[in-house]
C-alpha cells in the first residue's frame, strides 16, 4: 500500500521543475538577451531553484499523519511449555 505524496513534497517538486522556466525568463527578459557573465549564470542556476523550492515547501500545508493504532489489549491466554515426553 503506497501512501499519497505529502503536499510539501509536491510543492517542492513542482517548484524545482518550474525553476528552469524562471531561470530562462531571468536570462531572456532581465538581461535582454545580452551576454550574462558565466559566474552569474552559475549562481542563478544554483540560487533560483533553491529559493523557489524552499519557499514552496515552506508555505505548503503540512499533511497530517494518522493517529497511531491503539496498543493491543493484553492476552488472557497463558502459554506453557509441553511436558517432557
Amino acid at each position: 500500500m503506497s501512501a499519497p505524496l505529502e503536499a510539501k513534497v509536491q510543492a517542492g517538486s513542482l517548484a524545482a521543475a518550474v525553476s528552469g522556466a524562471a531561470v530562462w525568463a531571468l536570462q531572456t527578459y532581465a538581461f535582454n538577451g545580452n551576454s550574462v557573465p558565466d559566474g552569474l549564470v552559475s549562481l542563478i542556476y544554483v540560487i533560483v531553484p533553491a529559493l523557489l523550492t524552499f519557499t514552496a515547501g515552506y508555505f505548503a500545508p503540512h499533511t497530517p499523519r494518522p493517529a497511531p493504532a491503539a496498543p493491543a489489549a493484553p492476552s488472557n491466554v497463558t502459554v506453557q511449555p509441553a511436558p517432557p515426553a
